[in-house]
Order: C-alpha cells, then sequence, then structure tokens
C-alpha cells in the first residue's frame, strides 16, 4: 500500500510511505524515482541491518525498530525487530517497510496536523525516523532491567525459586542484540546527520543514540554479573551439600569399622565372651564420636560458616 503522507510545494518537500510491497511495487517505485538497484534489493533482505548508503542525489538508510508483537523467547534480528527502508533527497523521503508500525503511524499523524511543531524537512523527518527507531528499544530495555531485579531478589532470596539458567541467557541475548542495533544507528546518525552542533534537533538524536547504547551496556554488565552470581552460588550450594556428607561420612566409617570387626564370626574373640564387651564396644563408639565431634567443631565443620 502507497500513500503520500504530506506534500508542500514552498519549501518543496513530500513523504511517500510504502507498506508492504511486492517485489513487482518496489521495482516499479525504483524505476519511478530512479533508486539504485543495489538499495533495492537491500530493502527486500529481511536480515539486513541498520546502514547508510549514498547514491548520487539519493540517500539510502536502513534502520531497525523494535516489534512490540515480538515473543518473549525471540532472540534474532527478524524476531525481535522490524526494518524501515528510506530513500531521501532535498524534497522527498520515501520510506518502505513489511508491515503496518505503530511509529510510522504515530507519525504520519503528527505530520497529518496542519501547522504542527515537526520540522517538515527530509532532514527533519530523517531526525524523526531515528528517533523513533531509537525510542522503540525503551521499552524492552526498561522491561529488561524490571526483570533483572526480579531475578535478583529471587536468587538471593531462600523461599524463592531462582531463575532458570536458560532464561537469563535468552534475556542476555536480547539485550545483547538491542545494544548492537544501537551502536550500528548510532553509526548510522554519524554518517547520516551533519556534524552540525548547534542544531538542537541533530544534537539530540545523537544523545539519544549515546543514552541508549550506554543504558543497554549497563544492563549487559548486570546480566553477566548475574550469571556469575547465579553459578557461585550453585557452586556453593553443591559444597554444602558435600561438607555435609563429608561430615556424616567421617562419624559412620569408624563406626562401620567398629561393627565390622565385631561382626567376624571367628572362633577366638575374648570380647564375644565377656559380659561387659557390648557396653564396651558402645563406648568406645560414643567416644569416637565424641572425639570426631569435637575435632569438627574446633575446625568450625559444624557451624554455618563453616568451610
Amino acid at each position: 500500500m502507497r500513500s503520500t503522507v504530506y506534500h508542500s510545494e514552498s519549501p518543496a518537500f513530500t513523504w511517500v510511505d510504502v507498506v508492504a510491497p511486492t517485489t513487482a511495487e518496489l521495482e516499479a517505485l525504483a524505476a519511478e524515482y530512479h533508486f539504485h538497484p543495489m538499495a533495492v534489493e537491500d530493502c527486500l533482505d529481511p536480515w539486513h541491518l541498520p546502514k547508510y548508503e549514498k547514491f548520487t542525489d539519493t540517500t539510502f538508510l536502513l534502520l531497525r525498530a523494535y516489534d512490540l508483537e515480538a515473543g518473549t523467547r525471540g532472540s534474532s534480528v527478524q524476531e525481535l525487530t522490524r526494518k524501515i527502508a528510506v530513500f531521501s533527497r532535498p524534497d522527498l523521503v520515501v520510506t518502505i517497510h513489511r508491515a503496518e508500525l505503530p511509529l510510522i503511524a504515530a507519525l504520519r499523524e503528527r505530520y497529518a496536523v496542519a501547522g504542527g511543531d515537526e520540522d517538515r524537512t527530509t532532514l527533519g523527518l530523517i531526525v524523526a525516523l531515528i528517533n523513533a527507531a531509537l525510542d522503540s528499544y525503551g521499552g524492552p530495555l526498561e522491561k529488561a532491567e524490571a526483570l533483572l531485579d526480579g531475578f535478583e531478589e529471587d536468587l538471593f532470596s531462600p523461599r524463592r525459586r531462582a531463575p532458570e539458567l536458560l532464561t537469563i541467557h535468552v534475556l542476555k541475548r536480547q539485550v545483547t542484540l538491542i545494544k548492537r542495533l544501537i551502536w550500528q544507528t548510532n553509526v548510522v546518525i554519524q554518517r547520516a546527520i551533519p556534524g552540525d552542533k548547534g542544531a538542537p534537533a541533530m544534537q539530540d538524536v545523537k544523545e539519544s543514540g549515546d543514552a541508549y547504547y550506554f543504558y543497554a551496556d549497563e544492563l549487559l554488565d548486570e546480566i553477566n554479573n548475574l550469571l556469575s552470581i547465579h553459578v557461585s552460588l550453585a557452586s556453593h550450594r553443591t559444597n554444602e551439600g558435600m561438607r555435609v556428607l563429608t561430615v556424616f561420612s567421617a562419624f559412620f566409617l569408624p563406626l562401620t569399622f567398629i561393627v565390622g570387626v565385631y561382626g567376624m564370626n571367628f572362633t577366638f574373640m575374648p570380647e564375644l565372651h565377656h559380659r561387659l564387651g557390648y557396653p564396651a564396644v558402645l563406648l568406645l563408639m560414643v567416644i569416637v564420636c565424641a572425639g570426631i565431634a569435637i575435632w569438627f567443631k574446633k575446625r568450625g565443620w559444624l557451624g554455618r560458616g563453616g568451610a
């Protein structure tokens, strides 16, 4: 579906939005506006990452926006994001995307309002598109931060079940992918927007890209720390279990030895005919257990903080 979102004679500027074009429609559009064939091929590639290219008088941008309908288990570029192709000239912007996107719909509504505050020029629309693409990652990053906080509480709470490693790993892959896409979008920003530090809109989009990148980087560090803590706690619990088993073994091994000796059916065992033989063996077992307990107590093995 093709529509002219905005058209102005003075200054000359037109925004054409194309949704879910067929290959034939895309080729016809490229022929009409004389777009480069390589750029058209990139439009057809669903896996393409953000990029910037300049073809004579036409600038070609590829942006990636987070898909709000993406599943919680998605971890690939195509599963988590939607591609937006942008062809721009001083008097024309053509946006192409495979499905209806909320961020494009919101921009169309703003441009439909007469006398709005938007900078209705090629540069103004590109800045708005990049900002919208970057803002689409804000919600998922905030959700990831909330999940991390919940994971940390579950991990250190004795009454809650610790999060599964697979769940944390999927979250790590998602945040890693978002960080990578934001970084590549920042590269597009540096190449697409002139380095005019005096223009507020230009400076704003650069600062937004940097802020989202550092946000994703911070979350990724927290996820890595959480994974390390998870593994350390699991190892600590295993060591605690082995310590308990070692203590029990230390008590029962000498007792088993004593019982084994007196369980042998030899004829000449004077203790078998002695009247106090049985109490004496029981007393020996008590003395052995007491000795082991005292030794473990001195070494701190019987306390909660024992090694």
